[in-house]
């Protein structure tokens, strides 16, 4: 059949693939012609057929469903709930594709028979806008339900049938993924307003469904642009960020196009709405990572501070030794001049004329003073001692240095700045 009608009619007369065929010639050793044996035969020259080897015969069977390989869709698989088992749980099964490969869960239905009341609200509501008060349907409708809470849909009277639909069939795909449907309705505006979400792992979604406008053309043919009328071509929005705070946060999922309807994009509108939680869920964890690190900073910021706080109470520390350490021995200095001063006085005491009571007195202020001594007096303390080694400086005109004609800076001596130590 290769060698006589190419291998092309051969395939499709045993309804296989080039692999599959491939992969018979090969298992038993079947020669194929090569395209240089359809040129020449093409070209009336002569050729020659590769005859079977000679441990093959005709007389093998073949069975070619053997090696035709099963299809295989790149489509996940999608689950949905239907039976409920014995503990109340659901038990999933598959939903079959169709013949072109194309999971029914995505089709838009050409009719809606739905009996949910979300979906009858919602004719209800778009209906009571375009008829407003003569609105005959609700009035006879036998389906209408108290629920009194609709999709967010806005699209022209001749567009409703079609955006209930879509609409319909994005809430069923979204629901089998596992997703939640959530709507909130706005009683403190001065018209009610309901806002449609589609929750995807805790995140809400706001989705909405709405008719591109066009200008009306007057009889002349001007375009009036005072009046817009609905163009046909729907577009399906959603929110990217957390909150939405203004139209120019929306991104649009779906939308008409001159070559494209909505109802081939539901697949595409579920993965847009997974991606969008997942940025939300990766925005999540950037504002988590930023959390941590600004907790981080501000823990290394406090240990900072807490080591700061100890440097300068150990120099605090450490500067009042020395205070202490100078005072002593400024008291010792102070003492031992005080004894070579009575020394001195007891060698000149008949030209002096000091009693032995006075010099007394002087040993026992100089033992007050000395550190190492550091008897007590009665009347005398410390203090006393501090302000002895540091007395108070009176300014002058003499003390002072002028830097300008109003304004003029002391200058403090050492005994001034030991006493600004002490205090």
């Amino acid at each position: 059949m290769m060698w006589t009608d190419g291998v092309g009619q051969t395939e499709k007369a045993l309804g296989l693939k080039q692999i599959e065929l491939k992969t018979i010639c090969e298992k038993f050793d079947i020669p194929r012609p090569s395209s240089r044996y359809w040129t020449l035969l093409k070209l009336g020259k002569p050729v020659e057929k590769t005859e079977l080897p000679s441990n093959n015969s005709d007389a093998v069977m073949i069975n070619t469903s053997d090696y035709i390989t099963k299809k295989v869709s790149n489509r996940p698989i999608i689950t949905v709930k239907s039976i409920k088992d014995d503990e109340g749980k659901y038990q999933t099964r598959e939903l079959p594709l169709n013949d072109q490969g194309v999971n029914p869960l995505y089709r838009v239905p050409d009719v809606l028979y739905a009996k949910d009341p979300i979906i009858l609200d919602t004719k209800a509501k778009l209906r009571e806008k375009n008829f407003r008060d003569n609105n005959l349907w609700n009035a006879k409708n036998p389906f209408k339900c108290k629920v009194d809470k609709w999709l967010s849909i806005r699209v022209s009277q001749e567009q409703e049938d079609r955006a209930i639909r879509i609409y319909a069939t994005i809430i069923k795909a979204a629901k089998v993924r596992g997703y939640e449907l959530m709507i909130e309705k706005d009683e403190n505006r001065y018209y009610q307003e309901c806002t449609t979400y589609i929750v995807i792992r805790g995140h809400k979604i706001r989705t909405f469904l709405k008719e591109g406008n066009r200008y009306t053309t007057n009889d002349d043919g001007t375009i009036n642009r005072h009046q817009t009328v609905g163009s046909g071509e729907l577009k399906f929005e959603c929110d990217e960020y957390e909150q939405h705070r203004s139209s120019s946060f929306t991104k649009c999922v779906a939308q008409d196009t001159k070559y494209s309807k909505i109802e081939d994009k539901i697949e595409h509108i579920i993965e847009v709405l997974e991606k969008v939680a997942d940025n939300r869920d990766e925005r999540a964890r950037q504002r988590e990572l930023e959390e941590e690190r600004r907790k981080q900073e501000e823990e290394k910021r406090r240990l900072e501070k807490e080591e700061r706080k100890r440097l300068q109470a150990l120099q605090d520390e450490e500067f009042r030794r020395v205070q202490d350490l100078i005072f002593n021995a400024e008291r010792l200095k102070l003492s031992k001049t005080i004894r070579e001063y009575i020394n001195e006085l007891q060698l000149r005491i008949q030209e002096c004329g000091v009693s032995d009571d006075e010099i007394e007195w002087m040993k026992k202020k100089a033992d007050f003073i000395d550190p190492f001594v550091n008897c007590s007096d009665e009347l005398l303390t410390e203090e006393h001692i501090d302000k002895l080694l540091n007395p108070e400086i009176i300014m002058t005109d003499k003390s002072k240095t002028s830097y300008g004609f109003f304004h003029s800076e002391p200058q403090y001596s050492y005994w001034r700045i030991k006493n600004l130590w002490s205090k």
